[in-house]
């Protein structure tokens, strides 16, 4: 195995392990506010989010990919980054603090204002951290990451739980969101002090300035897309509906946080590194998406065959609407696999303004679709995105096809292995759901465990069946773990 891979094999694991602890906490804050608040008080934090993420955005500028992919990087390049999202960072924090009591007014409840107001002052803050953390991607230096970011996980999730016990409502989750930002400048400051901006300059503005407004562009697009359900649901249904939405989403929102991230944080510099030496780029985006597909595509079939016991399981009695959502999202998250790197590719190539245009275009229309189906139900607004994704599909591929390694036909057959385990994986929950549909519903948890421990064999089958690459892996993985076991007896 060459240094190459065993250095992106590392920078995957200690990736993925970040993610997944920070999964593991999650779930144990989300199983337990989501008894403690009520689908009103998560509307209310859920459509303050979806606002504020639109400035945050805009408070980037793109500074973070800027310097994965920048070809050859100095100290000038660094600087500059760092002082214009201070600059950014600062002003939009008095936008957010000046505006939170007028959005609070728009949408008739004073506590979306309230928790924009304390989100304002991460603002100031994040720039702090957003220079550090950017080189330490370049560097696939995810070890340090892993350590910054369960700082974050663990701050987040104790100041929330802690909060919300105490009675603070919607205003536990902001608060901790800041507290969690506080302790990711400490653990950059503590870890990646080496990779700190050493002093202000904009010497280099003039490089930075067109790619970060393309790059800028393309990410408040897509955030105007992805919190368009929540911000329309909250506005033209209610705070309730889009608490309702909000939990309906979760479940691929954390996979998406913590795997398909996971992945995605390797991949673009990754990608970008290829592109620098070698050229070869459209390769390993293929491999990758085989490896996201044989991952994405089960558990999002699963969770849609199951959404009822993983709502009841999560979320509690209180959260029932949310299930036919999940579903539909669960579906529109299938399609959306297809795309999830795309963004990043096509960034790390150089083609930064391709994506700018695409993600323009495609999120535009997914505002129009959301706005058009809140005039029906909730449940439309869910069932719309899988339209979204087909869209969006149908403007990437046209692009990512004229890559010779990326043709349509190389891409369906390289993705065929990872839909036959889909389908092998999907045997024993639609089996569950089909013959005992009353268990499902009156003993959802041992229904749920069957369907799982069935879907869970029915995967590693068909990988063998398939001889997927994701085996491979799978593999190595179980002959680490026995090395480590042998080494801890001897």
């Amino acid at each position: 195995m060459t240094k190459k891979k065993r250095g992106l094999r590392r920078a995957l694991v200690f990736s993925f392990a970040q993610k997944y602890t920070s999964l593991v906490f999650n779930l144990v804050t989300v199983i337990i506010v989501s008894r403690l608040l009520t689908p009103e008080q998560i509307g209310v934090f859920s459509v303050a989010v979806g606002l504020t993420a639109l400035a945050q955005m805009l408070r980037t500028f793109g500074v973070s990919e800027y310097l994965v992919q920048k070809t050859s990087l100095d100290e000038a390049d660094i600087r500059t980054s760092f002082t214009v999202n201070l600059m950014l960072a600062w002003v939009l924090a008095a936008g957010l603090f000046s505006a939170s009591w007028l959005i609070g007014r728009f949408y008739g409840d004073p506590g979306v204002g309230e928790v924009m107001r304390v989100q304002s002052a991460a603002f100031v803050l994040a720039p702090f951290g957003t220079t550090a953390i950017a080189l330490l991607q370049r560097d696939l230096s995810f070890g340090t990451l892993y350590k910054i970011n369960l700082g974050y996980v663990l701050a987040n999730s104790g100041v929330t739980i802690g909060l919300a016990f105490a009675g603070f409502g919607y205003m536990s989750m902001a608060w901790a969101s800041l507290a969690a930002m506080i302790a990711w400048i400490l653990g950059c400051t503590v870890w990646g002090h080496r990779y700190r901006a050493r002093g202000l300059s904009l010497s280099q503005w003039r490089l930075l300035l067109p790619f970060g407004v393309n790059r800028t562009v393309a990410d408040i697009a897509a955030q105007i897309g992805m919190q368009s359900a929540n911000i329309v649901v909250g506005k033209m249904l209610s705070l309730g509906d889009a608490g309702f939405y909000s939990r309906g989403y979760s479940v691929v929102n954390i996979y998406r946080e913590k795997v398909v991230s996971a992945i995605g944080s390797v991949a673009f510099p990754a990608f970008a590194r290829e592109h620098r030496e070698r050229d070869a780029a459209p390769d390993l985006y293929l491999r990758s998406l085989v490896y996201l597909t044989g991952l994405s595509w089960p558990f999002f079939a699963f969770s849609a065959l199951m959404a009822f016991p993983i709502i009841r399981i999560l979320f509690g009695t209180q959260w029932d609407a949310s299930v036919p959502l999940m579903r539909w999202l669960c579906v529109a998250a299938i399609l959306g696999t297809l795309i999830d790197q795309c963004n990043q590719f096509f960034t790390a190539v150089g083609h930064v303004g391709l994506v700018t245009s695409i993600e323009i275009q495609y999120q535009l229309v997914r505002l129009g679709i959301a706005i058009a189906a809140a005039f029906y139900s909730l449940e439309a607004v869910a069932a719309s995105q899988i339209l979204v994704y087909i869209i969006a599909i149908m403007l990437y591929y046209r692009k990512l096809v004229k890559y010779e390694a990326l043709e349509i036909g190389k891409i369906i057959t390289a993705l065929f292995p990872s839909g036959v385990i889909t389908v092998i994986s999907c045997v024993v929950p639609a089996a569950v759901l089909l013959v005992w549909p009353g268990s499902v519903s009156r003993h959802f948890l041992p229904a749920f465990v069957v369907a799982a421990a069935g879907a869970g064999l029915g995967w590693l089958l068909g990988l063998i069946l398939v001889k997927h690459p994701l085996l491979f892996e799978v593999k190595h993985v179980i002959t680490l773990l026995q090395h480590r076991l042998r080494s801890f007896r001897g």
